[in-house]
């Protein structure tokens, strides 16, 4: 794998933040195309959702990471929160998106679970191409094994831990990738369209977005090599992939009691 895509001199362009920059471009595409059903009334809106998406992600994101991998000190700290090289979790942004999401719909009159649904059936895409990045950088490696599919990491400036270099691993980012195209490929092609019809309830699509994740995340930590220590012998990533599971089975069970309208 190649973590630095190029290089000029000093300056380094990191594969993992072009597959990143491609997937939010895409996926900004999509959104812009949907955005009189997502219910954005102007062009104002709509930045002012990939504004609040992007920085309450980012903010979330990067927070989990730090408490999940930064030694707490103020300077190692400081460093892991503007640096450019360091990492990112996921897990960490629901709650900062959602959070940002119902803000923006209360501040402009906003659809709220209607800029959910598409945020849920859009994300997975995004993701996918986000491991995709993580493959060629090496983070979120897997633990060793003899499948035949396995791989190894020898670039020196991958982010697998140092003992595992050139050891057969997991692809674990690869398998997440490959998962979250199947949910965005269901959600978005096969529900969406019927929630933006009123055939179905919205939240729906949010819910089984935060639910099928969940699930995708809990199973792939067995595998995982950086995994951090979480409770009732679990790793943090599954404690968290649990909350996501009920949090979106608590969505699907509100949204499935409200009326759907079918259209005239």
């Amino acid at each position: 794998m190649h973590p630095v895509l190029l290089r000029f001199g000093e300056f380094r362009v990191f594969s993992f933040g072009i597959l990143v920059a491609i997937g939010g471009i895409l996926s900004c595409l999509i959104w812009y195309a949907k955005r009189e059903k997502m219910g954005l009334k102007s062009e104002d809106d709509f930045w002012l959702f990939i504004n609040v998406f992007l920085l309450s992600g980012y903010l979330g994101g990067r927070l989990l990471f730090i408490i999940e991998y930064v030694p707490f000190r103020f300077s190692a700290v400081w460093s892991a929160l503007f640096t450019l090289t360091q990492g990112f979790s996921l897990l960490g942004g629901f709650p900062a998106v959602f959070a940002g999401l119902w803000l923006l719909a209360r501040r402009r009159r906003l659809p709220f679970l209607m800029l959910l649904d598409h945020v849920g059936a859009v994300v997975p895409f995004w993701h996918a191409f986000a491991r995709l990045g993580c493959f060629a950088a090496g983070c979120c490696f897997g633990r060793p094994t003899g499948l035949s599919w396995a791989v190894r990491f020898t670039d020196p400036a991958c982010l697998v831990d140092r003992s595992l270099i050139g050891v057969p691993l997991h692809p674990t980012q690869l398998y997440e990738a490959f998962g979250e195209s199947v949910i965005f490929l269901v959600l978005y092609f096969m529900i969406l369209p019927r929630t933006e019809d009123s055939r179905l309830p919205g939240g729906l699509v949010g819910g089984l977005y935060l639910s099928a994740y969940g699930v995708l995340r809990f199973g792939i930590e067995f595998l995982r090599g950086d995994t951090v220590p979480g409770v009732l012998r679990m790793t943090g990533g599954q404690a968290l992939s649990l909350g996501l599971i009920c949090a979106g089975l608590a969505m699907i069970a509100w949204a499935s009691r409200k009326p759907a309208c079918t259209p005239s």
